[in-house]
C-alpha cells in the first residue's frame, strides 16, 4: 500500500511541476503551437525515435524531418526546434548570440570559444582572431608543408603494393601533429607517452560524445559523469586535459620563454603559437585563469582535428573515384613552381589552386564534418514569413539538409566541383554552403582548415596517383555520430608518380 502511495505522490508531483512550468512559460508554449511535432510522452518527450545504431541515425533524421521544414522535438521536458531551410537558418544564426551545445562536450572540453556565453565568447574571439589572422596563417604554412612532406614519406611503404589503406588514420595523426605544433609548439612524438595518451583520448571521446547525443538519459551532466567513471572513459578525459595543462605550466614557470610571448621573434616557432597569445592575455588579466587557457586550447584542437581529417579523407576518396577530376587537379598542381622539397607558398595556396579549392568546397558540401549547428535564442526571433521563434529556445540547424537542397544545388547528390565555379556561386544566396556556420559565431578556423587540406593534397598528388576499389559513395553507405562517416572507411591505393 505504501509503495502505491509513493507512486501516486510521484505522479502528482510530476503533473504539478508540468503545470507550473507551463504557467511560467505561457508565451513559449503559445508560440510553439506554430510548429508541428510528433507525439510526445511525459518525462521522455519524443527524441526516443532516434535511439538505435549510429549507422541509421542520419537516415532516421532524414525520414522524420522530410515532411517538415520546421519541427519541434522534445528532449524530455525541453523543446528543441529543428530547422532545415536556408533562409530560416540564416535568420537564427544572425540573431542568436549564444551557441548552445547542451553540454555534450563540457566534461572534457570545459568552457571556451565553442560553448561560452556571449560575454566570454567575445573575449575568446578577440584573442583567437589573432591566432587565425593572415600573418599567423602565413607562419602556419611552414608547418603545413613540413607535416605534409612527412605524410608523403609515411605512405611510401604502402605505395606500389596494390593494397588499399584506410587513409583516415594517417590523416588524423598528421593533422593532430600539425594542430599541436601550431597551437602549443609540440608534437605527439616529442611529448612521448603524454602525446600518445592524448591521441588515444581524442579517439575515445569522439565516440563517447556521439553516444551521449544519441542517449537522452546521458544528457544530464551528472549522469554522464557517473557514466564516464563506470565505463573508465574518465581516464581519457584526464589524458586529454593533461598535455595542454603541462605545456601551459611549463610556459608559466619559464620566465625566459614567458617574456618572449610579449613580442614574437620571427625565428622562434614555439613562441608563435596559440599558447603564446593565451599567455599574453593571462599576464595582462589575472582573471583569465589556467583552466580557461586549457579549455581554449582544447576547443581549438579537438574540433579542428576530426573536421580536417574527414575532409581530406573524403576528398582523396572522391578523387580516386573520379579519375578525370583527379587529373585536372594534378595538372593544376604541377604547374606551380615549388622548392626541391615540394613546399608551397601562401600565394600558391591562396591564388593558384582554384580547381582544387572547388573540389574541397564540394567535398565539404556533400560530406560536411559538421551536420548540425546549435543556438540558444536570447530573444524572440521573427522568421521571414512572420512565424516567431520563442526566446530562450534551443534551436538545431541542419546544415546537412541545406547542403543537399535542390533549390540551391543542381543535382545535389552528385559530387561535382562545378557547383563551385564562379558563375554558380554568384547565383546562390550568401551563406551557402554552411559548413563553417554563419553569422557572429561562425567557425574561426575555416581558412586554416581549407589551407591545410590544400597543402596536403598538393604534396600527396604531386607524389602519388590515387585509386580505390569503391566505385561510388552511395547515400545509404553513410553513417553519422558527431559527423558523417563512410561505413567502409576511406580505402586508397597509392602508386608513385614518375618524377
Amino acid at each position: 500500500m505504501n509503495r502505491i502511495l509513493v507512486v501516486v505522490y510521484f505522479i502528482i508531483i510530476i503533473i504539478l511541476m508540468k503545470i507550473l512550468h507551463r504557467m511560467r512559460n505561457k508565451r513559449m508554449y503559445q508560440l510553439l503551437k506554430q510548429f508541428p511535432s510528433y507525439r510526445t510522452y511525459p518525462l521522455i518527450g519524443n527524441a526516443y525515435i532516434f535511439l538505435g545504431s549510429f549507422d541509421g541515425l542520419l537516415q532516421k533524421a532524414e525520414r522524420y524531418l522530410k515532411p517538415y521544414d520546421r519541427l519541434v522535438f522534445w528532449l524530455g521536458p525541453t523543446p528543441c526546434l529543428s530547422l532545415k531551410k536556408h533562409e530560416d537558418i540564416v535568420t537564427i544564426l544572425n540573431h542568436s548570440q549564444n551557441r548552445d551545445m547542451i553540454g555534450v562536450t563540457d566534461p572534457w572540453l570545459g568552457t571556451g570559444l565553442l560553448n561560452a556565453g556571449y560575454k566570454d565568447w567575445r573575449t575568446s574571439r578577440r584573442i583567437l582572431n589573432q591566432a587565425f589572422s593572415s600573418d599567423m596563417l602565413l607562419k602556419y604554412v611552414e608547418v603545413f608543408n613540413e607535416k605534409s612532406s612527412e605524410l608523403v614519406e609515411k605512405l611510401r611503404p604502402v605505395a606500389n603494393t596494390g593494397t588499399a589503406v584506410d587513409i583516415m588514420e594517417y590523416m588524423m595523426e598528421t593533422n593532430l601533429n600539425a594542430i599541436l605544433e601550431n597551437s602549443m609548439g609540440v608534437s605527439i612524438q616529442s611529448s612521448g607517452e603524454n602525446g600518445e595518451n592524448f591521441w588515444k583520448a581524442v579517439l575515445t571521446l569522439i565516440h563517447s560524445g556521439a553516444k551521449r547525443i544519441q542517449s537522452p538519459w546521458l544528457l544530464s551532466y551528472y549522469v554522464y559523469l557517473i557514466y564516464l567513471k563506470i565505463t573508465g572513459v574518465i581516464k581519457a578525459v584526464h589524458h586529454l586535459q593533461f598535455l595542454p595543462t603541462k605545456i601551459l605550466r611549463e610556459r608559466m614557470n619559464t620566465n625566459s620563454q614567458a617574456s618572449q610571448f610579449m613580442e614574437i621573434p620571427a625565428d622562434d616557432r614555439s613562441s608563435r603559437t596559440i599558447v603564446g597569445l593565451l599567455m599574453k592575455k593571462y599576464r595582462e588579466e589575472p582573471d583569465f585563469t589556467e583552466i580557461r587557457m586549457r579549455d581554449e586550447l582544447l576547443q581549438v584542437i579537438f574540433p579542428g582535428l576530426e573536421t580536417t581529417s574527414l575532409t581530406a579523407s573524403y576528398l582523396m576518396l572522391m578523387l580516386a573515384i573520379h579519375q578525370d577530376i583527379q587529373q585536372k587537379v594534378y595538372e593544376e598542381i604541377i604547374r606551380l613552381e615549388v622548392d626541391n622539397d615540394g613546399s608551397l607558398s601562401m600565394d600558391d595556396l591562396n591564388n593558384h589552386l582554384k580547381y582544387l579549392d572547388q573540389c574541397i568546397k564540394e567535398t565539404l558540401r556533400m560530406y560536411s564534418p559538421v551536420i548540425i549547428t546549435t543556438r540558444r535564442t536570447h530573444k524572440e526571433v521573427p522568421l521571414k514569413d512572420g512565424v516567431i521563434v520563442p526566446a530562450n529556445m534551443f534551436v538545431v540547424a541542419f546544415i546537412h539538409f541545406v547542403n543537399y537542397d535542390p533549390e540551391l544545388y543542381e543535382n545535389p547528390f552528385k559530387w561535382d566541383p562545378e557547383h563551385f565555379n564562379d558563375q554558380t556561386v554568384e547565383c546562390r544566396p550568401k551563406g551557402t554552403p554552411m559548413n563553417f556556420g554563419f553569422g557572429p559565431r561562425s567557425c574561426i578556423g575555416s581558412r586554416y582548415a581549407i589551407t591545410f587540406v590544400k597543402a596536403q593534397m598538393a604534396h600527396i598528388l604531386r607524389n602519388y596517383h590515387l585509386s580505390t576499389n569503391i566505385k561510388e559513395v552511395r547515400h545509404e553507405d553513410l553513417k553519422s555520430d558527431l559527423s558523417i562517416k563512410h561505413k567502409l572507411g576511406y580505402p586508397i591505393i597509392f602508386n608513385s608518380r614518375k618524377k
